[in-house]
């Protein structure tokens, strides 16, 4: 059997490969996938024709199983299963079979009065009881299949099927292979092709209107439906061949019937069904509390990019840091536990609202070293590691002594050339919150470094003098922060972002002033702003510094500007 999605009221069940994989979401929003595996399909059933009324079979079959099986998805701890939990869920199994009985049984009696009476009795009211037999019959056939039509159409709009139809929208996207809901269904969808076998079969046992012996009448009138049965598959497999949207989108391709445009929980769940059903995950394992990892970055994955924040570098870093691993060693993990689960999903409910990770768990890994961050620091980025790693060579292949951070922040510029150089550094910062979190950062990294409170250059003595000032200043033009992202207009420090009103206050400055405090052939490094290499380095020039060079971070931006001073 091809490829098909059974559409639930909470959950989706996806079929192919011999498999049958259900998904839920529950009513606390806790997801679950579980899964049975189907015997091999003969080659009899494969044939044209008859793996059109296979496919109606085999299909009624695997809904009625999904349908069923969404009762044993709970993930609930066995020890939170107490007698009258026991007995609400066997309630809630038997009771959907007695539901699934009374619908049939009412659809039936309600289709009997419906389609058979009602068509009847407007015919008479409009046409002459003696009209025409045929006309008679074409006439009441296509009121029988403009009923049903209307019967399906308002049915979309029931709460508890609008779910369902919801869930069948995100399965026309998978089926698709498409990224994005378009408003029309697969053609070969299990749904549209119950819905085109159900209005056709009607209009044409209306229209053909057999009538010899109840028993004869039944099994033409079952002939009938098998052979429409037959002909619509082969038909809408002729259309899902079809390269054309205008083929595709054919008037008697009801689809849209069934299915409505999907929420993000509803492509989520069936996101994590498809990436779980390649995953071997079975029966045994549902009732264990654990929850695969492919599930977890499924849904991580569906919430950044419906926020636009997707970054698989931070899904990476949010697991590995909730679980205390290291990003290579949660690469093996096959699972984990519910409680890990839902601080995962907090944390990336969290990083969709545009909080940056620092903020999310109070610190940052710099150049393989661990910084506490908070609201009073701006946190160390990923591109703040190519100022560091040039001037580490410059202190290395020069065998300089001294380096002074100046506006240190956290401290993690100048306790990463203390870890990784002999040089003695000092670090400046105007602000004393900055300076005892940056004091405490050098604490846990067992690095030295003597901390500063200054305004810039202001409480130095005039006599001391680097081998290397190195900063990271703040660089934004004073209008432009409130037009910052959220992540760093909200949560990064304003002292540490605004930099006058060209972003160039600070580099003026500190440059001005860096010629009294650095060692003849010492060097000046900073960290610029998108689009300020070339003025900062035309600063750097006009105070006198030579040899200057520009450098490129990890997406080609001019990050990182450095020169030398000849007194």
């Amino acid at each position: 059997m091809i490829k098909t999605i059974f559409p639930l009221s909470n959950g989706v069940g996806l079929f192919y490969n011999n498999k049958l994989c259900v998904g839920i979401i529950n009513n606390e929003g806790i997801k679950k996938v579980g899964s049975f595996d189907e015997k091999q399909e003969s080659k009899f059933f494969k044939l044209p024709f008859v793996r059109g009324i296979f496919y109606l079979l085999k299909g009624l079959f695997l809904f009625i199983k999904s349908f069923l099986f969404q009762y044993t998805l709970d993930i609930r701890k066995k020890e939170d299963k107490n007698l009258s939990y026991k007995w609400a869920g066997a309630f809630n199994a038997i009771s959907g079979y007695f539901i699934l009985i009374a619908l049939v049984i009412s659809s039936f009696l309600f289709g009997f009065l419906l389609l058979g009476l009602l068509p009847k009795w407007l015919f008479g009211l409009v046409f002459d009881k003696y009209s025409n037999y045929y006309f008679q019959r074409f006439i009441i056939a296509l009121l029988r299949f403009s009923l049903l039509y209307l019967i399906v159409l308002l049915i979309k709009f029931i709460p508890y099927v609008n779910n369902i139809f919801a869930f069948n929208g995100a399965g026309n996207i998978f089926l698709s292979n498409n990224s994005k809901f378009v408003g029309r269904c697969y053609p070969m969808n299990f749904l549209n092709f119950i819905i085109n076998v159900l209005l056709f079969s009607v209009f044409m046992v209306s229209l053909i209107a057999v009538n010899v012996h109840w028993l004869a009448n039944f099994f033409i009138n079952l002939s009938i439906f098998l052979l429409v049965c037959s002909l619509m598959y082969e038909f809408l497999n002729l259309l899902t061949k079809g390269k054309s949207a205008f083929i595709k989108d054919l008037w008697v391709v009801f689809g849209h019937l069934v299915t409505l445009k999907p929420s993000a929980t509803n492509t989520e769940v069936l996101n994590m069904t498809a990436i779980e059903h390649g995953n071997s995950e079975n029966l045994k394992d549902l009732e264990k509390d654990d929850i695969p990892m492919s599930i977890v970055f499924a849904e991580m994955e569906t919430k950044l990019k419906t926020c636009e924040r997707f970054e698989k570098s931070d899904m990476e870093w949010i697991v590995a840091t909730i679980l205390n691993k290291s990003r290579a060693e949660i690469r093996i993990e096959r699972a984990i536990k519910e409680k890990q689960y839902r601080e995962i999903i907090r944390a990336t409910e969290r990083r969709c609202k545009g909080e940056p990770l620092s903020s999310i768990f109070g610190f940052v890994e710099f150049y393989g070293l661990k910084f506490d961050v908070n609201k009073k620091v701006l946190s160390p980025r990923l591109e703040t590691e190519i100022l560091v790693e040039n001037a580490i060579k410059k202190i290395k292949s020069k065998e300089f002594k001294t380096v002074c951070d100046m506006c240190c922040g956290s401290g993690a510029i100048a306790i990463t050339i203390s870890k990784l150089t002999d040089a003695k550094v000092d670090a400046i910062d105007i602000s004393k919150q900055a300076l005892t979190l940056a004091k405490s950062n050098c604490d846990k990294n067992h690095a030295q470094v003597q901390f500063i409170l200054s305004d810039l250059f202001k409480e130095l003595k005039k006599n001391k003098k680097y081998d290397i000032i190195i900063s990271n200043p703040p660089y934004i033009k004073s209008d432009d922060i409130e037009k910052l992202d959220i992540e760093v207009k909200k949560y990064d420090p304003k002292l540490a972002l605004d930099g006058g009103k060209d972003g160039l206050e600070f580099y003026r400055l500190i440059t001005s002033q860096s010629k009294k405090h650095l060692n003849k052939d010492g060097y000046l490094f900073y960290e610029v702003g998108k689009g300020q290499a070339q003025d900062v380095a035309n600063i750097m020039k006009d105070e006198g510094f030579t040899s200057i060079n520009i450098i490129k971070d990890y997406n080609k931006i001019e990050r990182v500007v450095y020169g030398r001073i000849s007194k």
